[in-house]
């Protein structure tokens, strides 16, 4: 395989910010023409981002930027397969880390989540049902994988969404010259259908699944969580919204969706109800306890990068990891601070449960003398020490826009791409930048 494809087509890849370069066979004007198509769909239909109250009366409308690309088509089955190959390998921590003591004590779980971990009755048969991987680098020989997003991703239903606008834009002849597939998270219904055929397929009747919980923090997921709702509600279901907390003993709920991370823990002891009816299988969703409390731990991605852990893994899947996984290790235990002080430039630090960009330090970006501060400091021992992988860059009038992939698998396929685009380094929508629409090339499995 040639290092040098590209991921995105360079023919096919076309923006509309002022001095944004410009590719035939379309122009800026045209890309610009239709973008405010898009943006007018967005705001009739008051698609919000997913940080939106849940009332969807405030927020910001979803930031879609001026542009669409398409992933490379010879670059696209090399890329589909290290990310399918990424994502079962994570499946080998969740399921082995029940009878692993080195990996346990290597991902160093918090207690609060660990105690409902370990009450999985058959964690060899746990999947990664949902994730989002979030990529960082423009050619097969540089792309790395930088997150697993494994316990809720967020946004993918406002991407699909949006992809579909694009193609009933004044965009779509274009498009259709192309040849770009339907990406399955472009169907109006694809959540409900995937959610209600998860119940089916794991034994809730025809009768419970017409009644689905969608538990969530409601100050944070709350729209997000209004367009499954809407979804479910146009295939005859009733949605039924609470926090976990909320849930009762005699609840008669037997499939749901959790749209929650905890990320003060102790918040779990309040869960108590919700989590003896998950781990009894009185009550179903994907992404099971067992699965999104260990996968969603970014220090999986230093197990898989870590040689005391290529003991779980075949000569297959090695190989595959060590092109996609950059250098990830646990800082005190597989990197000193000693090394991670004197290579600051080549490194970025994370919280093992952190999100949204959040307890992300970036060391070419931060002073040597608060760079080792921060390493030194107690509280940051345990954290994820990633080597730091370069972003695309776009350049246009006035400044430049940094880019990278991302990748939602469901059921273990890709169901589409998407991209986030901003003027810093820290790819996240929720601090700045937008959303850029890709799509997958003629021909892509998914």
């Amino acid at each position: 395989m040639d290092d040098d494809l590209p991921l995105l087509d360079p023919e096919r890849d076309l923006l509309g910010m002022p001095g944004a370069p410009e590719h035939p066979p379309a122009g800026v004007e045209r890309v610009r023409r239709a973008h405010q198509e898009v943006r007018a769909r967005i705001r009739a239909d008051r698609l919000m981002d997913a940080s939106a109250p849940p009332d969807g009366t405030g927020g910001e409308l979803f930031p879609a930027m001026p542009g669409v690309a398409m992933v490379h088509p010879p670059a696209e089955p090399e890329l589909r397969r290290r990310v399918t190959n990424a994502v079962r390998c994570l499946e080998r921590l969740v399921q082995r880390y029940p009878y692993d003591a080195e990996l346990q004590d290597f991902l160093d779980v918090p207690q609060e989540f660990r105690r409902w971990i370990l009450r999985e009755t058959a964690p060899e048969r746990l999947r990664v049902d949902f994730c989002r991987l979030d990529l960082l680098g423009g050619t097969l020989g540089t792309v790395r994988v930088l997150e697993f997003n494994a316990s809720s991703p967020g946004g993918m239903i406002s991407v699909g969404t949006v992809n579909r606008y694009w193609r009933q834009s004044s965009l779509g002849g274009l498009l259709t010259e192309w040849g770009v597939p339907d990406a399955p998270f472009e169907r109006p219904e694809w959540f409900a259908d995937w959610l209600t055929g998860y119940g089916r397929d794991h034994g809730v009747a025809e009768e419970d699944r017409r009644s689905v919980g969608l538990f969530h923090h409601r100050s944070t997921s709350g729209y997000e969580m209004g367009q499954v709702g809407e979804q479910l509600r146009r295939r005859g279901c009733t949605p039924v919204g609470l926090e976990p907390a909320d849930l009762g003993s005699d609840s008669a709920l037997r499939l749901g969706y959790l749209k929650y991370f905890p990320l003060k823990v102790w918040k779990v002891e309040s869960w108590e109800t919700f989590c003896a009816r998950l781990t009894k299988k009185r009550l179903l969703i994907p992404n099971a306890l067992a699965e999104r409390w260990v996968a969603e731990n970014k220090l999986c991605l230093a197990a898989l990068s870590d040689p005391r852990f290529r003991r779980l893994f075949t000569p297959r899947q090695l190989a595959a990891l060590d092109a996609f996984v950059p250098f990830s290790r646990k800082l005190g235990d597989g990197i000193s601070t000693a090394e991670a002080v004197a290579e600051r430039a080549r490194f970025v630090l994370k919280a093992p449960y952190g999100c949204r960009g959040e307890s992300v330090t970036i060391g070419a970006e931060t002073s040597p003398e608060a760079w080792q501060q921060l390493v030194r400091s107690a509280d940051r021992r345990g954290w994820l020490v990633q080597e730091r992988i370069g972003t695309p860059v776009v350049e246009v009038t006035g400044g430049r826009y940094f880019r990278d992939l991302v990748v939602p698998v469901l059921n273990g396929r890709i169901i589409g791409y998407g991209s986030r685009m901003s003027q810093g380094h820290l790819l996240n929508v929720a601090r700045g930048g937008g959303s850029a629409t890709v799509f997958a090339p003629p021909g892509a499995d998914g």
